[in-house]
């Protein structure tokens, strides 16, 4: 008897750690002030080739624009273990409903554009965050 299972698509392991995110929507076809402002928001998952992200959407339309890759989200990552924010340009692969009153979303965030120095200080965190303290 054969038994098979369903793994995730991912290159990369995640793991439910939550760090803070400052992001912000990047487009260029939008422009005006909401396309300035920086968000904060926080990862519910991380691994080195992406996380999800909990946070805010401003416009319930930039939600089609994301999912087509018409709209990037450039982020700011905050490990406790480094000085420095780690910077990525990252692509939506899948969102939740977004709560139209709170404006809160969950978005699948893939790393498009990250260094190679920041992607290892992801994975030497997510490694020691699994070790026994």
């Amino acid at each position: 008897m054969t038994t098979t299972f369903d793994y995730e698509k991912r290159e990369f392991i995640r793991l439910p750690l939550a760090v803070p995110v400052r992001y912000k929507f990047l487009s260029r076809e939008i422009t005006g002030k909401e396309m300035d402002v920086v968000h904060e928001g926080a990862s519910q998952n991380l691994g080195a080739g992406g996380l999800l992200l909990g946070g805010k959407l401003p416009e319930a339309s930039w939600l089609a624009k994301l999912l087509t890759r018409r709209m990037f989200v450039g982020i700011n990552l905050f490990l406790p273990s480094s000085d420095t924010p780690l910077k990525a340009l990252c692509r939506v692969t899948w969102a939740s409903a977004l709560n139209e009153e709170s404006r809160q979303i969950v978005m699948g965030l893939e790393f498009q554009e990250i260094t190679q120095r920041d992607r290892d200080l992801i994975t030497q965190y997510i490694i020691k965050a699994q070790m026994p303290h």
